[in-house]
């Protein structure tokens, strides 16, 4: 299969969202070892430029979703309630980026200004 179909199957997964097992099940049998890493790496870049993780500590308020929503409009948001590991604020992750507002990451980021600065 030619890269540029390999592209558009991986373009409309990644628009829907899913595809049926049976699909999956006929990419494993027919793909090449070759079409399957140009596969599974478009289809990892495809998820992650589509998608932003919010992860947030405590209670995020509808206003506050509806505000993240206008940020980063045309993708998926997936907002994750991680107490242990954020503490206060919030962290967006999306494509290459890492946006940490929290206080767990202001923390570690003290850590190592004074461990380089020592």
């Amino acid at each position: 299969m030619k890269k540029l179909r390999i592209k558009e199957l991986v373009d409309s997964i990644v628009k829907y969202g899913h595809l049926p097992s049976k699909y999956f099940d006929w990419i494993f049998s027919n793909f090449s070892r070759q079409e399957l890493k140009l596969f599974s790496n478009l289809l990892s870049k495809g998820i992650k430029y589509n998608n932003v993780i919010v992860s947030f500590s405590g209670k995020l308020s509808d206003i506050n979703k509806k505000k993240i929503n206008m940020m980063f409009r045309n993708k998926k948001i997936l907002f994750r309630q991680d107490d242990n590991n954020i503490v206060g604020g919030v962290r967006f992750e999306y494509d290459d980026f890492i946006l940490d507002y929290s206080i767990s990451g202001t923390i570690e980021k003290i850590l190592k200004d004074i461990k380089e600065n020592l």
